[in-house]
Order: structure tokens, then sequence, then C-alpha cells
């Protein structure tokens, strides 16, 4: 290869790359943008902002601190870890056990009862929310913490089965042979060998549920009025019909946004590898 050849393609490498890297920069600058906004927003009172700007020496925790001493502000964010960590809890106790049957029996209508569970993830929630609505008023649900960690287990359980299968259908059946031949029946066989086997992906999965029921603003609002609104609903509530307050309104965000992005953070390996193999294996 001679050398002008050698450094055209030397040249076109190097453009690939400051390519590459620029585009990243940009798609972080997108992403990012909007939560660096919101977090200064946070950090300044709305006089600061609506007279001399953006100083340093005006910024102040004083949002946060009556944010987290309103008990309007609390009951929701309490209303939120609870149908969060209830559906989480749910979802992976009945997820598990189903995604353990499925990856490790074969049976008529196994890939079509699969599919069909991946189809309700397919669905848009705006088409089932009057119906929902209907349904909770009916049975007594509506405005009930009972009725939106149904709700949410509903919707998220085939994601937790449709991922989960493909985990344990990674782990060698050896371990689980051998474990039967020691004696062990199925539920003890999930219990102590494919579950501490599997605890990566059900962690990521975990994640993954409690931060879907966590951050849910459009069912919440649906279903709820006032004794089981979530902390997104009263987020949303700081817009007033003639004004909004930005200062609250962006604390409230960073709140509800801060034990997403830590558990984004810690298990983004996992979350990622969860979403590269739970497809189902034939």
């Amino acid at each position: 290869m001679n050398p002008s050849t050698r450094s055209r393609r030397g040249r076109r490498r190097l453009l690939g790359t400051v390519v590459h890297r620029a585009l990243v920069v940009l798609l972080l600058i997108y992403l990012l943008a909007p939560f660096c906004w919101m977090v200064v927003y946070s950090l300044y009172p709305p006089e600061a902002l609506q007279g001399e700007g953006f100083v340093v020496g005006a910024v102040t925790l004083d949002s946060y601190r009556r944010l987290l001493a309103d008990g309007s502000f609390l009951v929701p964010m309490a209303n939120s870890a609870i149908v969060g960590i209830a559906t989480t809890v749910i979802t992976m106790t009945l997820g598990s056990a189903c995604a353990y049957v499925l990856a490790r029996t074969r049976f008529r209508g196994r890939q079509a009862l699969l599919l069909g569970m991946l189809t309700v993830q397919a669905i848009p929630v705006i088409v089932l929310a009057v119906p929902l609505f209907i349904l909770l008023r009916a049975f007594g649900g509506y405005d009930h913490l009972v009725g939106l960690i149904i709700t949410y287990t509903a919707f998220i359980l085939p994601l937790v089965v449709w991922m989960m299968v493909g985990f344990f259908a990674d782990l060698p059946p050896s371990l689980e042979r051998a474990a039967r031949i020691d004696g062990c029946n199925r539920l003890q066989v999930l219990t102590r060998i494919a579950v501490p086997l599997a605890a990566p992906g059900m962690a990521a999965t975990a994640i993954l549920a409690f931060i879907t029921s966590w951050s849910d603003f459009f069912l919440a609002k649906v279903l709820t009025t006032s004794k089981a609104v979530t902390l997104p609903v009263r987020t949303a509530a700081f817009q007033g019909l003639f004004a909004m307050d930005y200062t609250s309104a962006a604390t409230a965000g960073v709140i509800t946004a801060v034990p997403v992005l830590i558990l984004a953070l810690l298990a983004q390996k996992w979350i990622i590898r969860g979403l590269v193999e739970g497809a189902v294996k034939g």
C-alpha cells in the first residue's frame, strides 16, 4: 500500500472519529440540557429570575427546604414510593415465576403467549385510560393506591416476563438438573439456583419496573384526584391557570428525577444487557 493511500485512509478514519464524537457530544447536550436547566431554575428564587437574572450569589436551597417540609408535597412523594415499591415487588415475584416456566418448558402456543404479552406494551395507554377509569370507579379502586398498583402491575408484568425469560434461558440447565438429582423440587430450583444466578438481570428488570411506575404521569392523573395523587401529578400542579411557579416546579422535577437517575446510573450495565438479551430464544 503506497503512502498516499494510507494517508487518505488515515484522514478518513480521523474524520469519522471526529464526527462520531461530535454527534455524541451533541446528543448528550440535547439530553442533559433540560435537566441542567431545571436544576438551575430550582436553585434561584422567583424574584432573582424575574429581576437580575442568574447571579451566583442568588443561589439558594430554600425551595428544597420548603417543599420537603410541605405535607402536601410529602404525601404524593410517599404515594409514589409505595406504588413503585409495591408494583416492583409484585411484578418481580409473579413475573420471575412465570418467566422461569416459559424458559424451561416447551408447549404449543408458547411463542404466541409471549408475543401476546409483548403486544400489551404496544397498546397506547390513552386507548385504555377511559375503560380503566370506568372499571376502577365501578370496583372502588378509583383514587386509591391499590387501584394504581393493580393498573401498573397489569402494564409492567408482561415486560418483566419478556425480559426475565431471556435471562433464565441463558442459565445452564445442567445446574438445575444437578439440583433436581440432589432432591430439590421445582420451587427450590427456582429460589436456590435460578434466581441467584439471574440476580443481575432481575436487578435491572426491577429497576425498570420501579422507574416506570415511579415516573408515570398519565395514568396517575386519570385515575386519581386527591388521596392517591403521585409525585409527577403533584409536580404538574405548580402550573397555574395564568402563571407558573417555575422554582417550585423545577425543584419538584429535580426531586422526582434524582431517584431515577441514581438507579439508572447504578444499574446501567444491567439495564443495557437486559434490553439486548431480553429476547426469547426458540
